[in-house]
């Protein structure tokens, strides 16, 4: 009896398994510790911190590379950020953007990327390239919620390129 019991159990379970709607999607890179070897270390891409005023956010990031001509496309930023909370900025009002890492020993070259910014509209369909001058960008003067791609290459001792996303919200206080 309790072998017929077991049986049934186990067939029971599965079917539930086989039998799941939700899709299998394929599992997305690893970004939770990517590292590079420069000389002797180890590196990561570094975090990029969102500023305005007195607010900050930390930049999510996307996908990355460590080779000669990554070819990287980015996930859409509103889907990527998706429950995450914008920074609030006024309108018009300076963005900057600070780099650091967790790593003792990151080269210098690290903090000093070739950085691109493109907005992104809500629909994901138009992209607008953003002035970006010493580590910062002007908010638009429009309000409204905005997503962004930061595409960050090094080509020197650290070669490689990273994306990372992030949402501002532009309202006059």
């Amino acid at each position: 009896m309790k072998l017929l019991f077991a049986f049934i159990l186990i067939t029971i379970l599965l079917i539930f398994t086989g039998c799941s709607n939700e899709e299998v999607k394929p599992a997305k890179e690893d970004t939770s510790s990517p590292s590079t070897g420069v000389g002797s270390e180890q590196v990561s891409p570094p975090y990029i911190d969102i500023s305005a005023g007195a607010s900050s956010t930390a930049a999510m990031r996307d996908t990355h590379c460590w080779e000669e001509n990554c070819s990287l496309t980015p996930d859409p930023p509103d889907e990527l950020l998706l429950g995450e909370t914008p920074l609030r900025v006024k309108p018009g009002e300076k963005v900057e953007f600070t780099f650091s890492t967790s790593e003792a020993k990151a080269p210098d070259e690290i903090y000093t990327p070739v950085v691109s910014i493109v907005q992104i509209d809500t629909s994901g369909e138009e992209e607008t390239d953003v002035n970006v001058e010493n580590s910062s960008m002007t908010a638009p003067t429009e309000e409204g919620k905005y997503y962004y791609n930061i595409t960050t290459e090094w080509d020197g001792e650290l070669i490689g390129k990273a994306i990372y996303a992030f949402a501002i919200l532009v309202r006059e206080e």
